[in-house]
């Protein structure tokens, strides 16, 4: 394992320990500082850190837990902060020159300022590709080899976990963002359900899919992160039944995998059948291949109807190409998409129970060399289905001795059902 690895330890221990008086916020935030000192000049997660502001943060936090008030699970919790989501007296400039210029936020994004509600400590500013599409890419590197890919959009959030500089981070899917980067930085992610979080203060991407989503070293701490700025009728954090796993097969999946994906998660599948949970095979009822071809419709008609006046000698190539590509789809095309996708989401959910968390590889290789941001096609069928979605760690490849990760995901609506599978005692036992 490469130095720069090193895990930034369970939300719950460390609110245990501040619980206990063993840590208080202000330690644990200098412990981030000093780290993101140590290794961030060869990791680059971090666009701005708010240091001196911060440690003010933690101390308050502290003054709280000593006279009783402590806000819940996060309260003095460092969190990163994706650079397409607003924090208050920083600006959002998206890895884009054509925000060079932009004023610093004057107030923060809404899931910002529910997690400082909730008595989280916001670290800084996280790079992400331009705009969270596909290019520019950022200088962020991964941990566990520097000449690799993090992935993208959401490139910071995950190395900065995973290089140990906070234990808990924002950032955002539209196709792949959140779930793709955790898997190949060996962190964790919790994506809720498709719209189900406000997206003002967020730099949008295509309003049809754009989803704040949390990392975290586990997917239980993802989760507890996603859980303190979600809507409450999301109900994440509620007691649930236990789930029926399904283990999804595709011919996309059977063509692009490679063997030592499939045997971690076949690793991954045994361990949680050993744990007690009801598991079965099934065919997706609708091919991931037809539903990436409807939400790549969507996206570019969106991206360039969002972005037609960002100024084309001033964004990445790819994103000018993208955008008149867009902008020339018809509103006859656009509208088009939209049905087929919503008569996917019908076929394909109409072949599971309420039950059910279905489980896919969360990319068919792990993280490849730096040049792309990596191949998101299977995240990207299940962010267009629409429900919540998690990455879990299913270890290393035995040969590249890389991470590997796989989704869990459930259908609309269903984030209690999947955050309270993560957030059991089974889950804690596991480390999921």
């Amino acid at each position: 394992m490469s130095a720069l690895v090193q895990d930034p330890g369970r939300v719950r221990d460390l609110a245990a320990a501040q619980a206990s008086g063993a840590l208080t916020s202000e330690v644990l935030v200098r412990r981030c500082l000093d780290r993101i000192v140590a290794v961030d000049g060869e990791v680059r997660a971090w666009v701005h850190v708010l240091a001196d502001d911060v440690l003010a943060e933690a101390r308050a936090r502290d003054a709280e837990r000593a006279a009783g008030q402590v806000r819940g699970p996060l309260h003095g919790i460092p969190v990163g902060v994706k650079d397409v989501i607003d924090v208050r007296g920083l600006p959002t400039r998206a890895n884009s020159p054509s925000r060079d210029g932009i004023a610093p936020a004057t107030a923060d994004a809404t899931v910002v300022a529910h997690l400082r509600a909730a008595g989280a400590v916001i670290l800084g500013k996280l790079h992400t590709t331009e705009y969270a599409y596909y290019e520019s890419r950022p200088p962020t590197r991964n941990p566990w080899d520097l000449a690799r890919t993090p992935g993208g959009s959401s490139a910071g959030s995950g190395a900065a976990i995973a290089s140990g500089t906070v234990p808990l981070a924002l950032g955002t899917q539209t196709a792949g963002s959140v779930n793709r980067p955790a898997a190949y930085t060996g962190t964790a992610a919790f994506k809720p359900s498709t719209l189900a979080i406000g997206g003002t203060g967020v730099v949008p991407l295509a309003p049809s899919f754009d989803t704040v989503g949390a990392f975290g070293a586990t997917a239980q701490d993802a989760t507890c992160l996603a859980a303190g700025y979600a809507a409450d009728h999301l109900r994440i954090g509620a007691a649930t039944p236990a789930p029926r796993l399904v283990v999804l097969e595709d011919p996309l999946v059977g063509r692009l995998a490679v063997p030592g994906t499939l045997a971690r998660l076949g690793a991954l599948a045994e361990t949680l059948a050993a744990a007690g949970l009801p598991m079965r095979r099934a065919a997706t009822p609708v091919g991931l291949a037809a539903i990436l071809a409807a939400h790549r419709t969507v996206l570019l008609a969106e991206l360039g109807r969002t972005h037609a006046n960002l100024p084309r000698d001033r964004i990445a190539p790819r994103l000018a190409a993208d955008i008149e590509a867009g902008l020339a789809i018809p509103e006859a095309a656009y509208h088009a998409a939209l049905r087929t996708l919503a008569a996917q989401r019908h076929e394909f959910w109409a072949g599971f129970g309420p039950d059910d968390l279905l489980l896919l590889p969360a990319a068919p290789d792990v993280a490849p060399a730096d040049g792309t941001t990596g191949d998101p096609s299977f995240v990207i069928p299940t962010t267009a289905l629409g429900g919540p979605v998690a990455t879990l760690r299913a270890g290393l490849d035995a040969d590249a001795g890389l991470p590997v990760g796989a989704l869990l995901f459930a259908a609309p609506g269903a984030d209690a059902r999947l955050a309270g599978f993560l957030l059991s005692d089974t889950a804690t036992r596991l480390d999921l």
